[in-house]
């Protein structure tokens, strides 16, 4: 993968000659996965292009755009086709060394004296850590966004209150910006995510061309930072297939191990006293782990760990007049311990202070470095061959790593690049670091044990959030353990002085007598100033998810309490395959209906079950193999289609009566599904399975779709309007059977 910097300054952009050679950009960086030329025999160039990761969106995005335009034009303007150009031939689109798409190298069937190609799709996806200003200030200025030609994906931190698009649209409003952010032309997908340091997800490299040429895949995973609001850390692991020598009979292989990179900007210790150092490494013969070692194993053996470094300590202090403690981010002398027992191979310090010069910057870069080498030898190594690498990022700085390398049939490197891993496995990072959590099905609880400190504010943003978690404020020992087996609420947060008891005693209870919940469940304590180290150390005994020694803002508490929510297992599940879906999708492509134009036959049964049934949404599904698509759509003005894990109406085709879900926040399947958490808002969904004739076997129907209507708000259907439901779908029914008689 190629990393490039284009914004690494923190807070707000400086454009000062001072800190020019550093640079005065917000964060803004971007990763391309590899390509390769092609290496198979005979050699040539097959157009291997790699995918484009976006990491942040700050002032930095402005100068990435230009390029990503630039690369886009000089890609159309090499492919046009010449006049002379014979009938049939093929092109294919290839961007500049180093840059690229998913989609860029796409075939494009060209006829003979024409100057226009097949319209190709640009873009990526962007991975946004936060939503503060310096982090997404970029994205209006972004000018990919805005045209018909790139399809973008952008994911950040899924909160409680907003969705990710409707906050990112805060900053477009009319009276701070003149374009809307839904006036943005380009194709976008907006994801909300939450905290996955195992699973994470895929992007894949291009694989468009007929040639077997080397290809990449990167694997994304997150993990919740110590911010003032909700702020994902990225990890991005890249593994290789490449072709190998005709000589072997192996065609692919992944290489064992892959090449990574972790970017974790606005972080600030969660132990503040490891701000002057002192972090201790995770003694694998206990069974827990303190935060701050979760943090450091989140990014165990990265190649490049590009890690938030905005404060040394002397500025950082608690308790100074000036102390930063508090604001969100982290110490050089924080970040080179937690980069070196990581093991990271080379470290950048990222997020500059906005007013720290360059030669200041080289000060602090040779600081770092002194810190690295007294590590290095006081665990007996050799200090003229310091093992982590320390360096500051800089604006237009690139970094190259390659995960391509060609094993035989024995997993033996043919490049001369042993494979560290067992035969066929995949590194999938830090398995065993993520604590297990508890499964609450219902509406989520939050149990403040408030004795001392004022509920009202945390209350207040709590009960502001959409899909508000239910509160509920005690103050007494025997009040909270009763409230505490009865109801097992989602998150318990504590003041450490209670009414019978301390915080950590009630903890403890919770801990060992209260079975698996009691285990599990997130719990905050909340100190007072000057319990210090020992309350700390109590606090990591009892495996508690947080404690938080004030003075503290309540939007710090706000976040600190939505990150235990959000950590709770994901409710979103994609519907199983029918037991015959080849058959099903070659019936449905016989019907012809697939992006076919709107019949008025269709729009009348949906216009009259949207007034019956008095829902804001009606439509005929069509539920094809990788999407669903609208035959007839009343009430979402443009949408053509989504993505068939989206889809409710890919779990409705498989019962053989209506499907409804009376309240989509409070089913497993569906709680968390974009359509859910974002626009149309999803709560209500009741879908009647249409069959036809199986173009395969006459005597079996299959189910192609649904006649479904949906609403904004919780409800259900009694039992004469599911029989209604019954009688529209069989109107959709019917039109098709005559098309097909």
């Amino acid at each position: 993968m190629r990393i490039e910097i284009y914004g690494c300054r923190g807070s707000i952009p400086r454009p000062n000659p001072e800190m020019a050679r550093y640079g005065g950009n917000t964060p803004c960086i971007e990763v391309v996965s590899s390509s390769r030329q092609c290496d198979c025999v005979g050699g040539g160039d097959c157009g291997s292009v790699g995918h484009r990761i976006i990491l942040d969106l700050g002032s930095g995005a402005v100068d990435l755009g230009q390029k990503v335009m630039g690369e886009m034009f000089q890609a159309k303007k090499r492919h046009i086709p010449n006049e002379g150009e014979e009938e049939g031939g093929n092109s294919s689109i290839t961007t500049l060394a180093g840059g690229g798409d998913e989609n860029i190298g796409e075939k494009e069937d060209i006829k003979k004296n024409q100057h226009t190609v097949t319209p190709q799709r640009f873009g990526g996806t962007i991975l946004l850590t936060h939503t503060h200003w310096d982090h997404i200030q970029g994205l209006p200025f972004f000018v990919p966004l805005y045209l018909p030609q790139f399809e973008w994906t952008i994911y950040g931190p899924r909160g409680i209150a907003k969705s990710l698009q409707e906050i990112l649209s805060g900053q477009m409003q009319h009276d701070y910006f003149p374009v809307r952010l839904g006036d943005m032309g380009s194709k976008t997908k907006y994801h909300g995510l939450c905290e996955d340091m195992d699973q994470g997800f895929w992007l894949d490299g291009d694989n468009s061309t007929d040639c077997d040429h080397p290809t990449s895949s990167i694997k994304v995973t997150s993990k919740y930072l110590n911010h003032s609001v909700l702020t994902l850390g990225y990890k991005l692991e890249e593994f290789a297939q490449t072709p190998l020598p005709s000589t072997s009979n192996q065609q692919f292989r992944r290489k064992k191990r892959g090449v990574s990179v972790a970017y974790i900007t606005d972080h600030e210790p969660f132990d503040h006293a490891l701000a002057n150092g002192g972090f201790t490494p995770r003694d694998p013969r206990k069974p827990n782990c303190t935060a701050d070692q979760y943090h450091v194993q989140f990014f165990e053996n990265v190649d490049i760990l590009i890690h938030d470094c905005q404060y040394l300590f002397s500025e950082y202090e608690p308790g100074s007049p000036t102390s930063k403690e508090y604001w969100g981010h982290s110490t050089v002398e924080y970040v080179v311990e937690v980069a070196f027992y990581a093991n990271a191979k080379h470290l950048l310090l990222f997020h500059h202070d906005p007013q720290r010069s360059d030669e200041q910057m080289d000060d602090l870069v040779q600081y770092a470095r002194e810190i690295a080498v007294k590590l290095e030898e006081k665990c007996g190594g050799d200090i003229e061959n310091v093992r982590l690498k320390v360096d500051a990022a800089k604006e237009g700085d690139t970094y190259d790593l390659d995960p391509f390398v060609f094993l035989d049939e024995n997993d033996v490197s043919v490049d001369g690049d042993a494979s560290e891993s067992k035969r066929g496995s995949i590194h999938y990072a830090n398995n065993d670091i993520s604590p297990p959590r508890s499964v609450n099905t219902g509406q989520q609880c939050v149990l403040l044990g408030f004795y001392q400190s004022d509920s009202g504010p945390i209350r207040d943003m709590l009960a502001s959030t959409v899909n508000s978690p239910k509160v509920f404020v005690l103050q007494s020992r025997d009040e909270l353990l009763h409230f505490a087996e009865q109801k097992h609420p989602s998150v318990i947060v504590l003041d450490n002085r209670l009414f019978g008891c301390t915080g950590f005693e009630f903890c403890k209870v919770i801990r060992t007598e209260m079975g698996e919940w009691g285990k599990n469940v997130p719990m905050l304590v909340i100190a007072c100033p000057g319990e210090g180290r020992r309350a700390r150390l109590t606090a990591e005994s009892l495996n508690l998810d947080d404690f938080i020694q004030g003075p503290y803002s309540p939007s710090y508490l706000f976040t600190r309490i939505q990150v235990s929510l959000l950590r709770m297992p994901l409710r979103w599940r994609r519907a199983s395959l029918t037991s015959n879906e080849s058959e099903r999708l070659a019936t449905l492509q016989s019907t012809g209906l697939l992006d076919s134009l709107p019949e008025e036959r269709f729009d009348r049964i949906t216009r009259l079950a949207k007034a019956m049934f008095k829902v804001p949404i009606s439509l005929v599904s069509l539920v094809d193999e990788d999407r669903q698509w609208f035959k007839s759509n009343q009430g979402l003005p443009g949408a053509t289609e989504t993505p068939r894990d989206y889809a409710f109406c890919s779990h409705a085709i498989l019962s053989d009566d209506v499907m409804v879900i009376p309240d989509a926040l409070q089913d497993e399947r569906f709680a968390d599904n974009p359509l859910v958490e974002g626009a149309p808002n999803i709560r209500f969904y009741a879908g009647c399975p249409i069959k036809v004739r199986s173009c395969e076997d006459g005597n079996n129907n299959m189910p192609i779709g649904t006649l479904c209507v949906i609403d904004s708000k919780p409800r259900d259907l009694s039992e004469d309007e599911r029989r209604a439901l019954r009688d529209f779908g069989a109107m959709v029914e019917r039109e098709l059977s005559n098309d097909r008689s």
